[in-house]
């Protein structure tokens, strides 16, 4: 996994969108990622992860921080 792109990573480059997500937890359900967490396979941290679950902040809002 080390060397494939996140989630976040993929949106930031521009070669996916927040809506995709639910593509992307379906490959890391499907996909052999080891012990790998969902929140570190999409490129989340965990305190990102919580809002985000939580309805506290949208994706958009989380990944615009990152690309400040």
């Amino acid at each position: 996994m080390s060397n494939e792109q996140t989630f976040v990573d993929a949106v930031l480059a521009g070669s996916a969108t927040t809506e995709q997500v639910e593509n992307w937890v379906d490959r890391w359900h499907t996909t052999d990622t080891g012990d790998l967490e969902l929140h570190t396979f999409l490129g989340l941290n965990e305190s990102e992860m919580e809002s985000w679950l939580r309805e506290v902040a949208t994706l958009d809002e989380i990944i615009a921080q990152r690309g400040r």
